[in-house]
């Protein structure tokens, strides 16, 4: 069915929500909606906007009654228009989204959402091909992601689970929870992903990559963004 995403991170996702409690997400491509469901079940009341492509699917699956606004349109254009210039989140979540995103454009989105957000939270696959006969164009898989893709980013924590990957980027907008409090909870209270077909495959284990900025102040080492 058109809109699916993968259920192999929900679990994480959930502990991240929890962890985070953000007050303000954005969804990219929402399709049928399951971030919010999931936002929702971990307990966290944000207000929620999406962004949805095919304007179909806003009505077949009901995303205005799950989201408090919803943007139909390309987010990747969302770096070339002024009302989005200004919008701030806690969390962006792009749940299997960016691979149907030419890469160019992609990565120039992440780079727009990394001022604007808190956190970032990017679940896609990789090697998985599937025919897209029948269906919109826009869920085909364009561009390909792994951990060689987020390198540019100064602060950020991934894992991989057989196709699947998560990537967590900390965005520059200021956040509470800093980004090795996030992995340290999810490292030290076990929460597992799972196989395609459900079944328990291990437990999480986010890997930190993290590259400071240190300067000398008074002879004293100094680093402004570390949290």
């Amino acid at each position: 069915m058109s809109g699916i995403s993968c259920g192999i991170f929900n679990d994480l996702y959930l502990r991240l929500a929890e962890k985070i409690a953000p007050k303000t997400l954005l969804d990219i491509g929402a399709g049928q909606g399951k971030y919010a469901d999931l936002t929702r079940q971990a307990g966290v009341q944000a207000r929620m906007t999406a962004t949805e492509i095919v304007p179909d699917y806003v009505e077949r699956f009901g995303l205005r009654e799950k989201y408090d606004e919803v943007l139909v349109m390309d987010a990747a254009q969302m770096v070339l228009d002024s009302s989005c210039r200004n919008r701030l989140y806690d969390v962006v979540t792009i749940g299997d989204c960016i691979e149907h995103i030419p890469k160019s454009q992609a990565l120039d989105l992440l780079n727009f959402l990394t001022y604007r957000c808190a956190y970032t939270i990017v679940i896609a696959p990789e090697f998985l091909y599937y025919d897209v006969s029948g269906m919109e164009h826009s869920e085909a898989h364009i561009s390909v992601w792994s951990e060689q893709d987020f390198h540019w980013h100064d602060r950020w924590a991934f894992m991989r689970s057989e196709f699947m990957q998560i990537f967590i980027l900390r965005g520059y907008q200021p956040h509470p929870v800093s980004l090795e409090e996030l992995v340290g909870n999810i490292n030290t209270k076990p929460v597992f992903v799972h196989k395609q077909d459900g079944s328990v495959h291990k437990a999480a284990h986010l890997e930190l990559r993290t590259r400071p900025r240190p300067e000398l102040v008074d002879g004293a080492p100094y680093t402004f963004r570390n949290a």
